[in-house]
């Protein structure tokens, strides 16, 4: 029986435990936080602190474990629910997440923590139109919160509602000014040849001297864009060289080798494997778009998503989850690259376990992924989906290059991108690796070729249909009408019908960012 004392007490201990929390001092709450469950084991926040420090530590599995003791402790507590099913959903165990958080909303349909979580879900599996209802029903319940107003304008844009995404950031601003990540949104799909206010706004918010470098680095993107929508490649080049130096400068131990160790250890693991030579007309289980970032990427997923039998997942993470943890250890590229029984059972169980991921956007269409650099994986997606379709995007790589530098990715992604000498470098090894791939595997890559789709869509587009196997579907000839969620920065280009104005932008800039001379196709 816990006494007043022992309440006094695990008040007094926890709180200290949240400080250490919020100093980042994960490793001591952990500590600290078990030697307090051994007495109070029905405390939930002890779980829920430990469990949330090994998220903050990177060690999802423990996370998971922690808050999976939790339950056992103490069955049914929504707020150990809903960070294990947050938990699921950053491991990509999206079913069990959307199970987990169910839970949650079957015994109280208002608990926002959970609403929101399973709006994060939904918009993880591209099902924005169903996340922009749960984040509503949250924000119904507390409508200050600016984090969500940010995801449900983000999940307008990614279905092209524009105008709803830019009411609610114009909100964001008025009512947390400070919010660069608003302007940043704002500023993907906002025309500045017309309206140059929020540009202003932008410049006045750059000035101040309280402001960090991050916000800085973010709004300096944001005006290098929009002095680019005003054909002045000066300014823009400015801003974007500003941006990037920004970016890269807050990216700690480097290593250009540990990045790029995918594009050159492929050349070693299959120089001597012969791949099996594909001849089916049968349509696959799964497509995949690849190519550097920024080269007509998502362009090519809306088109082919627009068929009825495709579904398009956007970028997934679920080949570089897999193939990153795996590709340092010898005893995997033995399995994969050998061919006795124990290894063939290997390989069925890996192709099994990666399908049901891929099935968990959609159950019965084609899944397709349009993660660029899953290009370092096409030796392994042979071995294990010999029948499925991959499409290399290629497109001018001085534009690439360009297009690349201008924009800033989620996350640490493509730290390389911020440096022009080791973008320089980066396209150079793409280069290397695409040849060889194209050699050991003939036929089995289709490469799309950027120039090629938007001055000539129709016939450009019915090879790509054909490439992938399937019937022809006019409703590819409109990429316009999906609603398909679009997940990068190429979020409005992509919703505009297929334009021209992009080949070639680089000749703009070859005065102001001479590393792009340094490029050959």
């Amino acid at each position: 029986m816990i006494t007043r004392e022992d309440i006094f007490f695990i008040t007094k201990e926890i709180k200290k435990l949240q400080n250490y929390f919020e100093k980042g001092d994960f490793e001591k709450v952990i500590r600290k936080a078990k030697i307090l469950l051994k007495k109070y084991s029905n405390q939930p926040i002890l779980y829920n602190l430990i469990g949330l420090s090994y998220k903050q530590l990177n060690n999802l599995e423990f996370a998971e474990k922690t808050f999976e003791s939790g339950l056992k402790a103490i069955p049914n507590d929504s707020s150990i629910l809903v960070n294990l099913g947050a938990t699921y959903r950053l491991q990509e165990k999206f079913n069990e997440a959307k199970k987990t958080l169910e839970k949650v909303l079957q015994s109280d349909q208002n608990n926002f923590n959970a609403l929101v979580n399973y709006a994060n879900v939904l918009k993880d599996l591209n099902q924005n139109s169903e996340a922009i209802d749960y984040y509503n029903k949250a924000l119904n319940i507390n409508n200050k919160n600016q984090f969500v107003q940010i995801n449900l304008a983000s999940s307008y844009q990614m279905i092209g509602d524009f105008e709803k995404s830019k009411k609610i950031l114009r909100n964001i601003h008025n009512e947390f000014p400070q919010n660069v990540y608003a302007d940043q949104l704002y500023s993907s799909i906002h025309k500045y040849d017309d309206d140059q206010t929020h540009q202003k706004e932008m410049l006045e918010k750059l000035n101040k001297e309280n402001i960090s470098q991050n916000d800085k680095m973010i709004l300096c993107f944001a005006l290098a864009k929009s002095f680019s929508d005003q054909n002045n490649p000066e300014m823009s080049s400015k801003y974007f060289i500003m941006a990037n130096d920004l970016k890269f400068a807050s990216i700690k131990n480097f290593d250009f080798e540990k990045q790029t160790i995918y594009l050159t250890k492929p050349k070693h693991i299959f120089k001597n494997f012969t791949f099996e030579k594909n001849t089916s007309s049968k349509k696959p289980e799964l497509i995949f778009i690849v190519g550097l970032p920024r080269s007509g990427t998502t362009l090519t997923h809306q088109i082919i998503s627009s068929h009825s039998g495709v579904f398009g997942a956007g970028e997934s993470p679920i080949l570089k989850n897999i193939f990153v943890k795996k590709f340092e250890n010898d005893d995997f590229i033995k399995n994969m690259v050998n061919f006795d029984n124990k290894q063939n059972e290997f390989k069925k169980n890996l192709r099994a376990e990666i399908l049901n991921l891929f099935k968990q956007y959609h159950n019965n269409l084609i899944i397709l992924d349009k993660a660029p650099l899953n290009l370092c994986w096409l030796g392994f997606i042979n071995i294990l989906f010999p029948t499925a379709k991959i499409i290399h995007c290629k497109r001018n790589l001085k534009d690439t290059a360009l297009s690349i530098y201008r924009n800033t990715y989620e996350g640490w992604a493509l730290p390389w991108s911020y440096n022009q000498e080791y973008l320089v470098k980066f396209i150079d090894l793409y280069k290397e690796l695409m040849v060889f791939w194209h050699t050991k595997m003939p036929g089995y890559i289709y490469d799309c070729h950027y120039e090629k789709l938007v001055n000539n869509p129709v016939e450009e587009t019915k090879k790509l249909i054909q490439f992938c196997n399937l019937e022809w579907d006019e409703n590819c000839l409109d990429h316009t009408k999906n609603k398909t969620g679009i997940r990068t920065v190429s979020i409005e280009q992509a919703r505009n019908p297929i334009y021209k104005k992009s080949v070639n932008l680089s000749e703009n800039y070859l005065k102001y960012l001479g590393f792009l001379n340094k490029i050959s196709e």
